[in-house]
């Protein structure tokens, strides 16, 4: 068994003007805030060229892979996946866009943005896990719903070879959504809800530049990121611990969402040696413009 610390951040894109909050205006915290939480396993949603450029020059402990970007124009985002090169070893990776047509850049079931997901095979000791990226779109539930459901399918075929799933993502739904159940409904628990962390501060992340003062409408998405786990034929994960991380330096914040960790057992359960075929263990950044 094996400890492995999970992130999923939506850092929101390098181009938007948000005044206080612009990128060069958070970027240090940002970084610091990743830093300080110290994942193995990073899942980012919304990032965009600056961000990026960004974390490949502070984040030197991680190798990366940002590919199937997402949005209806550039400048594009990516769905990207950082992992700790010492902890842990690629072997394979793909991924594909929330659509009717996966296999190219497409827009269905009456989505507002073009979405994608990004998927990487790791080993973690002698464990194989495939960890997706995604990010749900914002308005229609029927894409959300119909893009979780393909998540599921791709990672029932990702899963043959017995590999457990770590999903990570901004989902854009409340726990108890329907695209939440889809995943319930596959075998996937919520690492924060198993072990949740709770405080004084309720359990939202997404909070719009507003920290603990945030309170939103009563029909407002609450925590929307989220870290799902399924076991493998050969490999089970647990989640041990489960923190909504709220550093900041108001009125200064990293993101306008809070970034989720999970601490998760990695538990081979089954192991027999085999080839696999390689990835480069080194960055790569295919799609960015």
């Amino acid at each position: 068994m094996t400890d492995l610390r999970v992130m999923t951040f939506n850092v929101r894109g390098f181009y938007f003007p948000d005044g206080a909050n612009v990128w060069g205006a958070r970027e240090e915290l940002a970084i610091a805030t990743i830093v300080r939480a110290a994942p193995d396993l990073i899942g980012f949603q919304e990032p965009q060229t600056g961000n990026l450029k960004a974390f490949d020059a502070a984040l030197t402990r991680y190798h990366w892979t940002a590919c199937f970007e997402y949005n209806n124009q550039p400048p594009h985002q990516w769905p990207a996946i950082f992992w700790d090169p010492a902890r842990l070893r690629p072997y394979d990776s793909g991924g594909f866009w929330l659509s009717e047509t996966p296999e190219c850049w497409s827009a269905s079931w009456e989505t507002d943005c073009i979405r994608s997901a990004a998927w990487v095979k790791l080993r973690c000791d002698d464990a194989p896990v495939v960890h997706l990226n995604t990010h749900l779109d914002h308005i229609s539930e029927r894409a959300r719903v119909q893009g979780a459901r393909l998540i599921v399918e791709r990672l029932d075929a990702l899963q043959s070879d017995g590999c457990a799933a770590i999903v990570t993502g901004d989902f854009n739904a409340a726990v108890g959504s329907p695209s939440y159940e889809v995943f319930r409904d596959a075998g996937f628990v919520d690492a924060h809800e198993a072990t949740r962390d709770d405080d004084e501060h309720g359990d939202y992340t997404y909070h719009g530049w507003e920290g603990t003062s945030f309170r939103g409408s009563d029909a407002a998405p609450r925590r929307i990121d989220w870290i799902l786990l399924r076991d493998g034929a050969r490999t089970s994960l647990r989640s041990r611990a489960s923190m909504i991380v709220r550093d900041h330096a108001a009125p200064v914040y990293p993101s306008d969402h809070y970034p989720v960790v999970a601490d998760v057992s990695v538990v081979p359960t089954q192991f027999s040696p085999q080839r696999h075929r390689g990835v480069s263990l080194g960055w790569r950044t295919g799609g960015m413009r």
